[in-house]
């Protein structure tokens, strides 16, 4: 059932970017000079040697996945320029050499790169318990840790943080609603962050999150010259956003268990 579900969530994915998945030019992959590469390569090492093999790999194919998303979300709205740029130890950036037109259009490349990952993790779960009843441990196992890795990927970039993808998402969302209070939950949402990267003591997020707070003050610049969602638009987005990010807890809460159970016993 769980695999009908997920090859029925794939076909509604390649319709909503079957104009995005193929370029008229080839795709172009940002940051590639050895120096950029020796670090990608020294990142996803150290994955590998920590977390094991099969995380090392999931997390780079997870990436890319999510990264794609974005391209061709980026595509099927005029951008044939779009591309992705892999940041070592950050993950990877979509670009385009120009703006979005709406708001309508910049939500959706940005809910797409978390969205495209959807029907891989439910693929991935439902073919590990094929692979597992057939006795092929090895590749169940893998299926099963990149499933997990797809949902801690996309539910931690959907969290309500600023510069994020789900704070990106819901400023839009509110922003129809009052720009006022969406620029104010903008730089709340940065802040937030950057305070959970100092009270985790983790260096990376408070960087992230500290680079993030420099954009939110330049958003509104931005907003302004894109046309706002409508208010019905910006609730079923809210809807979607919300659904989305449920579905990737639920992939990845063997694994958030696993982090967080320890801590707190």
């Amino acid at each position: 059932m769980l695999l009908i579900g997920a090859l029925f969530l794939s076909f509604l994915t390649y319709l909503t970017l079957r104009g995005g998945l193929r370029a008229k030019r080839a795709l172009r992959l940002g940051g590639n000079e050895p120096q950029s590469l020796l670090m990608g390569a020294l990142a996803v090492g150290l994955a590998m040697w920590v977390f094991g093999w099969m995380f090392g790999i999931a997390i780079m194919l997870g990436v890319v996945i999510h990264e794609y998303g974005h391209v061709a979300a980026f595509r099927v709205c005029g951008h044939q320029d779009a591309r992705f740029r892999l940041v070592p130890l950050f993950g990877g950036v979509a670009i385009s050499d120009r703006l979005p037109d709406t708001q309508k259009e910049d939500l959706f490349i940005t809910i797409m790169g978390p969205g495209i990952c959807l029907a891989p993790m439910l693929l991935a779960l439902g073919l590990a318990n094929v692979l597992m009843n057939m006795g092929f441990f090895m590749a169940s196992s893998f299926l099963q840790m990149f499933a997990m890795v797809l949902g801690l990927l996309n539910f931690f970039n959907l969290l309500p943080f600023w510069p994020l993808d789900g704070g990106r998402i819901l400023r839009t969302i509110f922003y129809a609603f009052s720009p006022g209070f969406a620029q104010f939950m903008t730089i709340g949402m940065s802040v937030m962050f950057a305070g959970i990267g100092l009270l985790t003591q983790s260096v990376f997020l408070t960087i992230f999150a500290l680079f993030g707070l420099q954009s939110a003050f330049t958003a509104p610049v931005v907003s302004s010259h894109q046309r706002p969602l409508t208010r019905f638009q910006a609730t079923w987005c809210f809807i979607a956003w919300a659904t989305c990010t449920l579905a990737f807890l639920l992939g990845a809460f063997p694994m958030i268990a696993a982090l967080i159970l320890p801590r707190l016993m």
